[in-house]
């Protein structure tokens, strides 16, 4: 079997290195799987070639090889030098094997026939203790929709070509005929990809994309499973928050057909457990109803159509996007306000199949503006489906209302925020977070939460408390089995699981006026200078850790302290505050123009994590300063205005606190939300060194004032149909907090960031009158 796993196992000797023997040896052995492949052969299932036909001994013979093959394989044993080479080479096929292009149900039907032979030949030699298949392979009998609940955003197809579901997802365990309702990322336990020889390598990467999706679709995950099958190649895939590990089995090759076997079988034997659930999360079945839109023709027929379900949110559950007509907004709408120009749909980057894919996705992605979305009046066509969704119930121990964020992935933090019933603190509601945290940075990240847990309290710091200590949950050890030393000579990132619990905070999608989160900045920039105070710099300034005050009037404050580090106390130099009022008043003052339409290819910008966010100094890899987080504030300010719509009507708010900010699954992303533009591309794409270049280039005197112009016509169109005096008065607090930056050579203190914000509040305090507060 040719290069059966790729990346670090095979580095390391004394242990198994094959993942299809560390995932299902228990249930199914090596020796099982020789007995079955045996039988394969008598029964005409598998064939055996060599280059001898003479030679009557060719099927023990390769037999024998092959399993000798896979022993030596699973456990590293070196190679016997002493030994020729054998001369004999075996070619081995699979008679009822799909032949290319491969048509995904007949090779379901095919992997589930390879299943019930093996069971039944297993059966026959396990009579008193026969195997009980728990799982079936499965095709999506709808060709016209996406598969929904996937968390994908932007629009991108989530149709894997086949999955694994359990056999309560099939109405007859018999006659396996697969319920519709039971067909949605959350009870996939396995997603696949079928590809012609030509495109076997395409097909892993769209498997890591519907991982990813399985991923944020079922939090209560700890690894998430794929498969891609191609032309004498069936590629077995396992990602958790360290990379992607991979086995990849020729079925020409003995030793690939005996991995094979295990593998189906190991697939629907396997319990939860084997699929990655994290024990400590119970799960619950629930009915979730969506509006699904029809692919476009064009499309049904192949591999490219565009899903109808629609991007998540950083507080969304997947789903279909909810019509936005009879909608009302906390703002008095302009009657006479122009809609939104509309948006075109730019699928995400696919990234590197290897064992330390940056597949992360760690943040979710801005969603295309309402207009590409089908609504009313829209030629396509819509039904709704009721769905049979599994849904977190109890986390660690606490009542779960639901998922309030999620930036589970492939590589890296992983993070889940879920809304749990009060925990010490008195509220009904607790935020309990679940995050994967290098193992380097455990240390610190200890020491910075024992320093806050002597530290004074401050109402804009929200300090978390840990809830249990679970060092002992580590993607290299609990999951992938490695031993201690064995660990330390990994060259992947080992990451242990933290859960922490505080109080729950709104956050910031849920603003009710601009003012709302202008307040939310200031106190965060205040819950940042005291920590600076203390002596803890933040380090991961972004929207996703700023929340806002439940209180009418109330500032905001600073949350997630996974990537804080315990600095010496010291206050910052004030630097001379200057003008900027002149330059923007006459940028803000000049004339409307519509931002420039793009061509589809350049008009989305992704959101993924935090990079937009990151200083121009962490991308140049100079030391983190305070002054670094302070310019992420301003990239979180001028992303804000790029972001949203206005606010949520004053109903949606209200029911929103209601339910604890967490968005019901199937909701589908928040109405208000829209797609960066392209120009904000090049905050997050690129080498460190591009996007920090590009940034102190637009910061720059040369091309400040041209960044503004080129931004603000983005800002108008989006918050214009709000109003035009709000469109006004955000286009000049961006105006005014980027020329701040630039003109101070971006050495802006805690104070004059603050006070440009809070003379921007004084200034347009009546502009907030026309907005309701909802949560009397």
């Amino acid at each position: 079997m040719q290069g059966c796993l790729r990346g670090t196992r095979g580095t390391w000797c004394g242990r198994s290195l094959d993942l299809a023997d560390h995932m299902f040896g228990d249930l199914v052995t090596t020796s099982l799987a020789r007995d079955i492949l045996q039988q394969f052969l008598a029964d005409g299932i598998v064939t055996c070639e060599d280059n001898n036909p003479g030679d009557g001994n060719a099927t023990p013979l390769a037999l024998t090889t092959a399993y000798d093959d896979a022993v030596a394989h699973a456990f590293n044993a070196p190679p016997d030098k002493s030994t020729p080479e054998p001369k004999t080479r075996y070619r081995w096929g699979w008679r009822e094997f799909p032949t290319t292009p491969i048509d995904k149900n007949e090779l379901v039907v095919f992997l589930n026939s390879i299943a019930d032979i093996a069971l039944s030949f297993t059966g026959e030699i396990r009579k008193d203790d026969p195997l009980q298949p728990k799982n079936r392979f499965a095709a999506s009998v709808d060709k016209h929709h996406a598969i929904p609940l996937s968390y994908e955003s932007d629009g991108e197809e989530m149709r894997p070509d086949f999955m694994v579901l359990p056999l309560t997802a099939f109405s007859d365990e018999r006659v396996l005929e697969l319920k519709e309702a039971h067909v949605n990322f959350t009870t996939m336990l396995l997603v696949g990809e079928s590809k012609s020889a030509s495109n076997a390598r395409d097909g892993i990467t769209r498997v890591q994309r519907y991982i990813g999706g399985s991923i944020r679709a079922r939090s209560w995950l700890k690894f998430a499973i794929g498969m891609s099958v191609g032309k004498d190649l069936v590629t077995l895939l396992r990602a958790d928050n360290s990379g992607i590990e991979r086995i990849e089995m020729t079925l020409t090759d003995g030793r690939g057909c005996i991995e094979f076997i295990r593998t189906i079988l190991g697939i629907v034997l396997a319990d939860e457990k084997e699929f990655g659930r994290n024990p400590e999360i119970d799960i619950e079945e629930k009915d979730v109803s969506l509006d699904v839109y029809e692919l476009s023709t064009a499309n049904t027929g192949t591999n490219t159509a565009t899903s109808g379900t629609a991007p998540a949110t950083p507080h969304a559950a997947p789903a279909a996007p909810p019509t936005s007509s009879g909608r009302r907004s906390s703002r008095t709408r302009n009657p006479t306000a122009r809609s939104n120009p509309p948006s075109v749909n730019q699928p995400s980057a696919t990234s590197s199949t290897g064992i330390t894919s940056d597949n992360t996705a760690t943040g979710s992605k801005r969603g295309p503006d309402d207009e590409k979305s089908p609504e009313k009046g829209s030629k396509k066509q819509k039904r709704t489906v009721v769905f049979r969704a599994f849904v977190p119930a109890r986390v660690y121990g606490r009542e779960c209302a639901g998922v309030l964020f999620t930036s589970a992935s492939i590589r890296g933090r992983g993070t889940t925020v879920y809304v749990v019933e009060g925990v010490d603190s008195g509220q009904k509601y607790s935020a309990l977070k679940t995050s994967w945290l290098d193992v380097h940075f455990a240390d610190r990240h200890a020491a910075v939460l024992a320093k806050l847990s002597r530290a004074q309290p401050h109402d804009n710091v929200i300090i978390p408390k840990e809830l249990l200590d679970h060092k002992e949950n580590s993607t290299l050890g609990s999951i992938r089995g490695f031993l201690g030393d064995e660990i330390q000579k990994c060259s992947v990132e080992n990451r242990i699981l933290t859960v922490t619990t505080s109080n729950l905070q709104r956050p910031v999608a849920y603003f009710w006026s601009p003012h709302d989160f202008v307040r939310g900045m200031i106190g965060a920039l205040l819950g940042h200078e005291y920590l600076w105070e203390i002596g803890i710099l933040h380090c991961d300034i972004s929207e996703n850790n700023i929340v806002l005050s439940l209180h009418p009037g109330g500032f905001g404050a600073l949350i997630d302290f996974d990537m804080a580090i315990v600095r010496p106390a010291t206050m910052p130099t004030p630097l001379p505050a200057k003008s900027v009022r002149e330059v923007t008043a006459r940028l803000v003052g000049s004339e409307y123009r519509p931002p420039e339409r793009l061509p589809a290819s350049d008009e989305e910008a992704q959101r993924t994590g935090t990079t937009p966010y990151m200083s121009i100094g962490v991308l140049r890899g100079k030391p983190h300063t305070h002054f670094d987080d302070i310019e992420s504030f301003l990239y979180v300010l001028v992303l804000f205005f790029l972001s949203y719509k206005g606010p949520l009507t004053v109903d949606e708010l209200k029911q929103a606190r209601g339910r604890g900010f967490i968005q019901p699954v199937g909701m589908g992303r928040l109405p208000h939300i829209t797609t960066w533009p392209a120009m904000i591309g090049q905050w997050r794409s690129g080498t460190v060194k591009e996007m920090s270049k590009h940034k102190a280039a637009i910061l720059g005197a040369e091309h400040r004032e041209e960044f503004i112009t080129d931004c603000l016509p983005h800002i108008r169109s989006r918050w214009e149909p709000v109003s035009q005096s709000t469109s006004i008065a955000v286009s000049t607090l961006v105006s005014d907090c980027w020329m701040t930056f630039s003109l101070d050579n971006r050495k802006v203190t805690h104070s004059g960031f603050v006070g440009v914000l809070k003379a921007w509040l004084d200034e347009y305090k009546g502009e907030e009158a026309n907005y309701k507060y909802p949560f009397e």
